[in-house]
């Protein structure tokens, strides 16, 4: 109920699940006595309508978490209560309307009953036999069905009579138009580590031992699963499989296509009635009277109505093709009979003929059937393997007994180097629990793994020695940032004090900016950075990467009155804020009427239910 819009949308949801959801759920009574959870005023929450309203959130929670979200868990994180709040909400509301005597009339109810895509017979208009047929198919009666969208017609016109009445203020508006449409000019000069005035110190030993001391998270290896797995791809078994020279002649010659491939031409065509057109055409081409593309304009067509694409020779046909093809670089060529006609061809691209040798295809066209052999026999494998994993066999009988590849390594969420670069052996690495018994995955090129947690690593910081570099780097990533904040600063200052920014380098003078813009080599930070300043004049530094940016703010300027864009944005401010005062209204009368009405619930029907529910 976030906008009047999705509010009807919402009561049009409701009225939907009156067909859909009011079969199929078990809990009618209990034993004859319990028939509803509670009362909100004259009003009782059924126990139908609250098992239903569960049933359907729980549909709705197992859309975002996975199908194996349950009841129980359901239950246990508390879900329950948020479905009889929103109940006892409902409730109030047709409370509420009974004492007004908010209804709707037949003629309203028939319109939404017709409208209902439900009822339509296959004609697409509504069909009374459609209508009586998924009501029975439901377990309703049409008196009882009827009864219910009465309902909620009714209480759909209660919350667009509240949300409906809450004008936007037009001075909220038009601050929101100032904001969002100010625009700021400025002038910015960029610094590097060339325009320091002094080259960075070398990084001494106890300077870089305090920084490893300093950034401990960023050398701390995280928490891994210690995995050993056995592995056979295609890449790993193709080296030891031989093929003879005939399979690869033959193959070369099966694929010959690919490796010969003719020349080819990007062409456009344009057709005429008689060859005299096409020869006054051509005529006046050749004497620049006319262009091509003229020629086309004058026939009433567009450049996409003549482009052939990239032919070959072939394509062409007899005629047009050496004419065509006779050409050496892009031109015209023509006229010439072409299926359609006497024509002129225009190339635009020429791409070479391509000839590969046998030589040069050998190494490509072995791997590939290596690569393909290697899958078959992988494949041949897999039933085999697959009985022993069940049979308890171990990852190290695998190696010895069907040549599987043994190997262990630290594997981390994100990991993609190595077999990790597998996705179906990250799931398999990520899921894998201490006791777990090694199962066949199967890799998406053909291959086969099969993995076992050993250990739980805990996150640790890595020895010095080992990261050395990465310490080394980081101390002058840091060192830099500080010194070119520092001369940033500087300029800064100097700027303020009456100097000007040009005498520091060639600073960039951007047209002014909207605060959501961003500007090509600059930081993203940068044009909100500048809208943080006061007022024209003042200055303003920022430091990311190898660079420093030093911006003076020139201009401010508010939205053009006659800017369309701004014009659109003014509608939508409008219509967004009138939704929220809206739905805030709604939300404060909904929550002042469940206060003001007496509220009964009954803790054992609702145990009942919830014992009912799965």
């Amino acid at each position: 109920m976030r906008s009047e819009k999705g509010m009807k949308v919402m009561a049009w949801v409701m009225l939907v699940a009156v067909v859909f959801g009011l079969g199929g759920y078990g809990v009618t009574n209990f034993g004859g006595s319990i028939t509803s959870i509670g009362t909100v005023g004259d009003e009782e929450i059924a126990t139908g309508d609250y098992g239903r309203a569960l049933q359907q959130e729980l549909e709705t929670m197992r859309a975002q978490l996975g199908a194996t979200f349950s009841a129980q868990q359901f239950l246990e994180a508390g879900l329950d209560a948020g479905v009889r709040e929103r109940l006892v909400t409902t409730a109030a509301l047709d409370n509420e309307n009974h004492r007004l005597g908010l209804s709707v009339g037949d003629a309203a109810l028939r319109s939404a009953i017709e409208a209902m895509p439900a009822f339509k017979g296959p004609d697409g208009k509504f069909s009374k036999e459609t209508y009586a047929f998924v009501l029975q198919q439901n377990g309703l009666s049409v008196p009882a069905f009827e009864s219910k969208m009465r309902t909620e017609l009714a209480r759909s016109l209660l919350q667009q009579a509240i949300t409906g009445a809450v004008p936007a203020p037009k001075v909220l508006v038009d601050r929101l138009i100032a904001y969002a449409g100010e625009r700021r000019g400025f002038s910015v000069l960029k610094i590097g580590v060339s325009d320091l005035p002094a080259q960075l110190p070398s990084p001494d030993a106890a300077g870089l031992k305090a920084y490893y001391e300093a950034h401990k998270a960023d050398f701390t290896a995280p928490e891994a699963k210690v995995i050993t797995y056995a592995a056979l791809t295609p890449e790993m078994l193709a080296p030891s499989i031989q093929i003879d020279d005939k399979t690869l002649q033959d193959l070369y010659t099966q694929k010959k296509s690919q490796f010969m491939v003719p020349e080819k031409m990007t062409l456009d065509r344009l057709a005429f009635g008689t060859e005299a057109e096409a020869q006054a055409a051509r005529a006046a081409i050749d004497s620049g009277a006319k262009t091509f593309d003229q020629l086309v304009a004058e026939r009433g067509l567009s450049l996409k109505d003549v482009q052939m694409g990239t032919k070959t020779q072939d394509d062409l046909g007899p005629d047009a093709g050496p004419a065509v093809f006779a050409l050496k670089a892009p031109g015209i060529a023509g006229p010439v009979q072409s299926s359609v006609g006497p024509a002129l061809f225009r190339v635009t691209a020429i791409s070479p003929a391509q000839t590969t040798t046998f030589d040069e295809a050998r190494d490509e066209l072995a791997q590939s059937l290596k690569l393909d052999k290697a899958r078959e026999e992988i494949a041949a494998k897999v039933e085999a393997v697959n009985d022993k994993l069940a049979s308890g066999a171990t990852l190290e009988d695998l190696v010895k007994e069907d040549g599987l590849q043994l190997g262990t390594m630290d594997f981390t969420p994100g990991d993609s180097e190595g077999m990790a670069a597998y996705p179906e052996f990250r799931d398999a690495a990520a899921a894998a629990k201490d006791g777990d018994f090694p199962s066949l995955i199967h890799l998406k090129d053909g291959g086969i793994a099969a993995l076992r947690l050993d250990k739980m690593r805990p996150a640790a910081l890595i020895p010095y020695d080992k990261v050395a570099d990465k310490v080394k780097d980081g101390w002058i990533a840091e060192e830099t940032a500080k010194a070119l904040t520092a001369r940033a600063g500087e300029i800064a200052a100097a700027v303020k004090a009456g100097g000007q920014l040009n005498t520091y380098g060639a600073p960039v003078t951007e047209q002014p900016a909207l605060r959501r813009d961003t500007i090509d080599g600059m930081p993203a930070g940068l044009v909100p950075a500048v809208f943080k300043l006061a007022k024209p004049g003042d200055v303003g530094t920022l430091q990311e990467g190898d660079g420093a940016w030093i911006y003076v703010l020139t201009s401010v300027a508010p939205p053009k009155a006659d800017d369309p864009e701004m014009a659109k944005a003014r509608a939508t401010y409008a219509e967004g804020t009138a939704q929220d005062l809206g739905n805030d209204s709604f939300e404060l009368f909904a929550s002042a009427l469940v206060a003001g009405t007496r509220v009964n619930l009954d803790k054992t029907a609702i145990a009942a239910v919830n014992a009912q529910f799965h």
